[in-house]
């Protein structure tokens, strides 16, 4: 467990160095988030963590398809609850890979991912509208009994 720890310890002062200005501030207060005042002093999961946010910082481009992949998982989640399915993080992963024809959920390109985004917020929406016209069908056929 050290090994990896002083891989990530590593790992995190070259992408800080590489995130440019006042890299001093910018430590304390990514070390000030998790409660600790030295870099030593995180462990192996938080320096991943601390990693993972610089490289989004380093890389616009990780964030926007970052943001696009929690849209999807958003989507796909929304659609089952309407649909009173029980799903998890596994099915919804399986179902967006399945929609996009790829076997792992990292692997849908941007386009897809707004592509399938789109169509399972339009699958929701078409069916509240469903929903709500039986609903008002059936309510216009008792009112008129």
């Amino acid at each position: 467990m050290d090994k990896e720890k002083n891989r990530y310890l590593k790992r995190f002062h070259t992408l800080l160095g590489q995130t440019g200005g006042n890299t001093a501030a910018k430590k304390e207060a990514i070390l000030a988030g998790f409660g600790v005042d030295s870099s030593r002093d995180l462990n192996a999961h938080e320096l991943l963590k601390a990693c993972a946010a610089l490289e989004l910082e380093l890389n616009p481009e990780l964030a926007e398809m970052d943001k696009w992949r929690k849209r999807v998982i958003a989507s796909i989640g929304g659609w089952l609850k309407l649909m009173q399915k029980t799903g998890n993080i596994g099915l919804i992963k399986a179902i967006a890979c399945q929609a996009a024809g790829v076997s792992s959920f990292n692997r849908i390109p941007m386009e897809r991912l707004r592509s399938i985004y789109y169509a399972f917020n339009n699958k929701q929406k078409d069916m509240e509208f469903a929903n709500a016209i039986t609903v008002d069908e059936i309510n216009l056929k008792i009112g008129a009994n």
